[in-house]
């Protein structure tokens, strides 16, 4: 079945602890998955220190269901916007790279 993934490699800030980096991966992905995503991995790479990175993907049905996800945003971006404040105000990662990747069925 073809589905689309949103996919992010992402960095710690310094001085912020893994703890707290965990802390932030886990209301992203509380956030993308009351947003409409089907699932959401998280990989720690690397060593896991204070400068840990994580690779994250957000998994939904379809391209459509990844549209309808931004559209749920754009509608009522009041809520959100509260909640990207909080993340703007106390920087913990920093997104060093993001991409859309639309999986197919075989061919």
């Amino acid at each position: 079945m073809a589905h689309t993934i949103e996919t992010m490699v992402v960095e710690g800030m310094e001085k912020k602890t893994r703890a707290q980096q965990i802390a932030r991966l886990k209301e992203w992905k509380k956030a993308a998955l009351t947003n409409g995503a089907d699932q959401v991995d998280i990989w720690e790479i690397g060593s896991g220190d204070n400068a840990g990175c994580w690779l994250v993907s957000v998994h939904h049905k379809s391209a459509t269901a990844l549209g309808a996800s931004m559209d749920k945003y754009y509608k009522a971006p009041g809520k959100y916007d509260l909640l990207v404040e909080k993340w703007q105000k106390s920087p913990v990662l920093n997104i060093k790279s993001y991409s859309i990747l639309h999986k197919m069925e075989t061919l």
